[in-house]
This record gives structure tokens, sequence and C-alpha cells, in this order.
């Protein structure tokens, strides 16, 4: 292993290329079959509901709470700490589950058949679903302008080819991972929606590492073997992968052990996105430079920005 990570290794990836194309076409086809049919299980943030605020007189945790809430049905409510004594927390019920007057009586019989006379209910909240709704629209505006930006920044600090090669793999990556969420029923809030834009940025620096490498390798070499040029390019740079997703990885799989119930749908979210976000650098950005710059050359038209004089075939 030491030796792999210090050698350049000579691992053919565009071999595979076709069967790569064919696996990311499926998968995000998939999804987005899934996503239109299933829909997504939106969480309070999206769909609105009650926000329940108790404060103990010793402190409890999480799980206890939860526990206590199973008896009403609402042990899947997003129960989240406020502040650091373990005394005080915020309970959250999705309108799904019922009215706020409903949820409030609901909560307290659930409190006080485990924690009476230990606990007072300081305030109650409606979240309506006009709120959720704007949330829903910021949020897919927010992912589609991070990909449009992304989308300006490549094609003027590299060419076109390389624009469309960092974007469309970013798309595959969101696709992909939401797609999961919605097969399983998983529930998709605004934590989710920051660990995808969080995905989104990790793949994109991935992408943009290998990028510059084929750019150097250009300018020493030109195009003339773009298909070898490529693979070198991504063997250079494969150690560097292997250790960086590799490390990311690990911290986040603790984060989504170790890290509770309110954190688990955001650190899932960032488990299958780097999975993928790796995935997709090499096996769909990389790629896809290779076979629009042919297109270009077979079509007779230059690529904006080249640093040829005179395109040769690839």
């Amino acid at each position: 292993m030491r030796n792999f990570l210090n050698e350049t290794p000579k691992i053919n990836f565009l071999k595979i290329k076709k069967q790569g194309y064919l696996l990311s076409t499926i998968l995000v086809l998939i999804s987005l079959a899934v996503i239109f049919t299933k829909g997504f299980n939106l969480g309070l943030d999206f769909t609105g509901g009650t926000a329940v605020q108790v404060r103990f007189t010793e402190p409890v945790g999480t799980g206890d709470i939860r526990n206590a809430l199973k008896i009403v049905n609402l042990q899947d409510s997003v129960i989240q700490e406020i502040g650091t004594e373990k005394k005080e927390y915020e309970i959250r019920v999705s309108l799904k589950k019922g009215k706020s007057t409903e949820i409030y009586a609901k909560v307290k019989k659930a409190l006080d058949e485990k924690f009476k006379g230990k606990y007072e209910i300081r305030k109650m909240d409606y979240i309506g679903a006009v709120v959720g709704e704007e949330l829903r629209k910021a949020s897919v505006y927010s992912i589609i302008a991070v990909l449009l930006a992304i989308l300006v920044y490549v094609g003027y600090r590299f060419e076109p080819v390389f624009a469309f090669g960092a974007v469309i793999p970013l798309f595959h990556d969101a696709i992909i991972t939401l797609g999961i969420f919605s097969f399983f029923g998983l529930e998709v809030n605004l934590a989710v929606i920051a660990a995808i834009l969080t995905v989104l940025g990790y793949s994109l620096n991935d992408t943009i590492i290998i990028f510059d490498r084929i750019r150097e390798n250009i300018k020493l070499r030109g195009k003339k073997n773009l298909h070898n040029l490529v693979n070198q390019s991504i063997n250079e740079n494969l150690a560097r992968t292997i250790i960086t997703s590799g490390t990311t990885l690990f911290s986040v799989l603790a984060l989504y052990l170790f890290g509770g119930e309110s954190l688990k749908g955001f650190a899932l979210a960032l488990l299958i996105g780097i999975l993928f976000g790796t995935y997709s650098s090499i096996y769909v950005a990389s790629p896809i430079i290779v076979d629009l710059e042919r297109f270009f050359r077979k079509r007779g038209t230059k690529p904006a920005k080249s640093n040829e004089q005179k395109a040769p075939q690839v």
C-alpha cells in the first residue's frame, strides 16, 4: 500500500468509460423515476408543524425523550438540544401528526408518564406550511444557483468542455443522493439540503484538482493523445484522492454512527455524496472531457480558449 501511494500507478480508468456511462445513466434514471413516482419524505422544515420547547430539572438524553414519546407515536419527531446542559430541548413534530393543540396534549401526556414534576413546557410554536413552501423553493433555487455559478466559473478558468465535464457529474451526484433518500423514505430536511450542497463543493474540488493536472499535462504534451493524457492525470492524483476521500469518509462515518439522531440524515447524505462524488470525478467528469473534445474535433470546431493553433485528432 505504501508503494502504491508513493508511486504513480498505470491504471487504464478510461478503458471502462462506456460501462461507467451505462452505470451512471441507469442510476440517474432509476433515481429520477423513484423521485417522480414516490416523492420525498419531507421534514418539518418543509411541511410545517409544531415545535414544543421543554426544560427539565435535571439532565436527560434525547434517547430518553424519544422513548417517552413512543407511547403517543411521536418517537420520529425531531428532538434538538438547546444549550449544553442537556436540560432544554425542542421537540419538533410534523404537521402530518396533527394540529398544534393535539400535539401539545400528546407531548404533555408522554412526558408526564416518565418525567412528571421534573419538567416544564416553556413555549409552543406553530410552523406554517407557507414557510415550508418558501424553504422548499429556496432550497431548489440555491442548488440551481450553485450549479450555474460552477458552470460559469469552470468555463472561464478552463475551457467549455471542462465546464460541462464539471457540472454534469454534480447533477449526477445530487440526483442519486436524492434518489436514495426517496427510495428508502428517509426524511429530507434543511440539514440534508445543506449536506447535498456541501457534497457538490467537495465533488467539484476533487474534479477541479484532476482538471488542473490535465491542463498542466496538455500544456506539456498537447492534446494529441488526450485519452492517455487524462488517464495519466487521474493516476497522478490517485494517491491524493484515496487519502482525502478516505479520511473524509471515516470522519463522516463517525458522525453518522455517534452524532445522534438529529445528524443522521446530514451525515448519510454526506456519505452517499462523497462515495459517488469520488466515483463521478474519475468515471464521469474525466471521460466527458475526452468525448466532448473528440466530438468538437470531428465537427471541425475548435473549443474556446484552446492552447493550440491547430487542433490535432484525439
